[in-house]
């Protein structure tokens, strides 16, 4: 249904239904920019940002308004100012018909604008002009379509609007259950407001009319829309909205998210079980949710072994750094970005290689005697399969002091435990023992990763 906040003020309605009165020509020039926005009956109008009006008639009422007008003489002004009687009329029109959705001037106990306007003064002469339609319209918009008049075979509130008798108005524009918003204009001549009623009434508020449960039953317009899919009451014009996903429409004032109750109009939203949400919303109730912060996953998503994450929660769990959308392991049970990654499994291997590492006797032969004289070390197997190494060992397990290498990395012994840990079966190569050098080379670069005591490395 229709805020009830009023959108027009009705001050700029009087300013511009003098306007058409006073300058019926101008009126004529702003009323044919309506003409290209025409497609066969439905009138798009630029205020409406896309959306359409399925109109009666089509463009040839506004040809014939425009004509009209090109003709009409000068009228007299009816000022800027909304009259306070007479606005206090109108007022209770709105407040009644507004509320049931009729399309009438008649009150829903039978009372007519007459009787209305007589409860707050006296007139000569007095006539009521009823505006229905879009929160979307403007002041002048909303004038120049009671001249247009639309649907209406006597064109009475073109007439209306026009008649030279008028010498004031009172408006009020509000909310309307079939339409979005309704504005009525009580026109007079010769009044005279009752200051007591209009006290009265101003402390009072809008009178109660009997009537209104039975005049919703009665509404009638030319749509059949079926019910609103929120409301669930029926959809008999005004502002509606298609709504694939649910296979049927809702009033747009309904439009709104189940949870916040924010509009949906503009915005991404979702269905859940024929209710709709806000994408927000939607993602906190029923969404995924990161196994890292443990908030809802609304907008980008990175899955893995681990679960599904927040792109920004993806972080290194060594460096601590955002990894994002980069690569990056879970092998361990946690995210580890690829250089820590890298940095972790060549640690592990050198733990291996350093601690235990089966060969053959040929092996630990040959490679013994890939060391000069003057540099071997005595050494003994202790266990089948187990290559002995030089005196204090090499290793990254078991407690082994790192600090009692010697020459690691560098000289005779560099290559002799090169060809130690690469040397193949078989009679070692020329060629073998140059791939071992680099081997060990690199091997030592790791070992000293692994937080050894430079200042005992001979």
């Amino acid at each position: 249904m229709a805020s009830s906040e009023a959108t027009v003020p009705v001050e700029d309605i009087v300013t511009a239904l003098t306007w058409v009165r006073t300058q019926p020509k101008d009126a004529a020039a702003v009323l044919r920019t309506r003409l290209p926005h025409y497609k066969g009956k439905d009138y798009s109008p630029p205020e409406r940002e896309g959306s359409s009006i399925v109109t009666k008639e089509g463009k040839a009422v506004v040809e014939e308004a425009i004509a009209y007008l090109e003709q009409l003489e000068p009228l007299s002004s009816l000022g800027s100012t909304s009259d306070l009687a007479l606005g206090l009329a109108a007022e209770d029109h709105v407040a009644d018909i507004g509320s049931t959705g009729v399309v009438s001037h008649s009150s829903s106990d039978g009372t007519c604008a007459a009787d209305r306007v007589s409860r707050y003064g006296k007139y000569r002469s007095t006539g009521e002009s009823l505006w229905y339609g879009s929160s979307k319209a403007t002041a002048q918009s909303l004038v120049l379509d009671l001249v247009v008049d639309d649907g209406v075979s006597s064109r009475g509130h073109r007439l209306c609007v026009c008649n030279p008798i008028w010498e004031i108005v009172g408006v009020f524009y509000g909310p309307h259950a079939t339409f979005g918003y309704m504005a009525a204009m009580e026109f007079a001549k010769g009044w005279t407001p009752d200051e007591a009623a209009v006290e009265a009434r101003v402390e009072n508020g809008p009178p109660a009319v009997e009537g209104q449960e039975e005049a919703k039953k009665g509404v009638q317009t030319q749509w059949k829309l079926g019910a609103c899919l929120v409301c669930h009451e029926e959809i008999k014009g005004g502002a509606v909205m298609e709504i694939e996903k649910l296979n049927g429409k809702v009033h747009k004032d309904c439009f709104n998210c189940k949870s916040c109750s924010k509009s949906l109009r503009g915005a991404p939203w979702q269905t859940q079980e024929g209710l709709l949400y806000c994408k927000t919303c939607h993602s906190e109730q029923f969404g995924e949710r990161c196994a890292s912060c443990g908030k809802a996953i609304e907008g980008g998503m990175m899955k893995c072994a681990l679960g599904k994450f927040h792109v920004e929660c993806i972080v290194c769990s060594t460096c601590k750094k955002a990894i994002g959308k980069a690569s990056f392991s879970t092998a361990g049970g946690v995210i580890s970005c690829q250089a820590c990654a890298t940095q972790k499994a060549r640690s592990a291997s050198i733990g291996r290689v350093a601690g235990v590492m089966p060969a053959s006797t040929d092996a630990s032969s040959k490679a013994g005697s890939a060391v000069p004289s003057s540099s071997r070390s005595p050494s003994k197997v202790s266990e089948p399969g187990v290559v002995p190494l030089a005196a204090g060992g090499i290793g990254g397990v078991g407690g082994l002091n790192l600090g009692n290498l010697g020459n690691l990395g560098h000289g005779p012994a560099a290559a002799a435990g090169a060809a130690m840990v690469a040397a193949p079966k078989g009679k070692a190569k020329a060629k073998g023992k140059a791939k071992a050098k680099a081997s060990l080379h690199q091997a030592g670069m790791n070992l000293a990763g692994l937080g050894m005591d430079y200042a005992s490395l001979g």
